[in-house]
């Protein structure tokens, strides 16, 4: 199976984390995309997720829900210490050596590729596939060396920047304001339910 991979903490997980796994699923003719819910990234030093990971995993199973040919990867989040995307990579690819990997990262983490563990590896491992994102765009080539970005360049899949954040939604629920024109309804009555992101 070709198999897309979108790393994130989903915490929560809104419509523009759905509407970036249906952009590079269609764009890429991939079986499925998958939801990899990270568990203790590498690059966010001294920040937390606000929600448990146990939360943040069943939010992000109700969000694959809402569509078909999306699903969650939970590897992440029951190994121990920091995940590294290379880890993960060599993980599944031993687990499942007849699937085929895209591996999906957002414009404002692609500068910052070359400084990952092992990229080249990551860039056998998995085809890897840009997305922008408001902010980020294709600006962000001019800040990786040139080997680099003529290697992403070609595999960047264009859609609709879409300005929602994770942070901008648990503002709102702290703030006590709606957050239904950014997330599937059941993930918002999920977060109501456990009294998620409230002050």
């Amino acid at each position: 199976m070709r198999i897309g991979l979108l790393g994130g903490s989903f915490d929560p997980p809104h419509n523009a984390h759905l509407a970036v796994a249906q952009a590079v699923l269609h764009a890429r003719k991939l079986d499925r995309v998958d939801l990899l819910v990270t568990g203790r990234p590498p690059h966010k030093d001294g920040k937390s997720n606000k929600a448990e990971v146990g939360h943040r995993l069943a939010m992000a199973r109700i969000a694959a829900d809402v569509l078909d040919e999306i699903g969650v990867e939970d590897c992440e989040t029951t190994r121990e210490g920091r995940s590294y995307t290379v880890d993960t990579l060599r993980e599944l690819t031993s687990h499942n050596p007849e699937n085929k990997y895209t591996f999906i990262i957002g414009g404002d983490m692609l500068a910052d590729l070359p400084n990952w563990k092992e990229p080249a590896e990551i860039m056998k491992l998995a085809q890897v596939v840009p997305v922008f994102r408001p902010g980020h765009t294709a600006e962000v080539f001019d800040r990786l060396g040139d080997e680099w970005a003529d290697q992403l360049k070609a595999n960047v899949v264009e859609m609709a920047l879409i300005d929602i954040s994770s942070t901008k939604i648990r503002e709102a629920v702290a703030a006590g304001e709606s957050i239904s024109q950014w997330v599937p309804p059941a993930v918002e009555a999920y977060i109501r339910a456990h009294g998620l992101y409230r002050p």
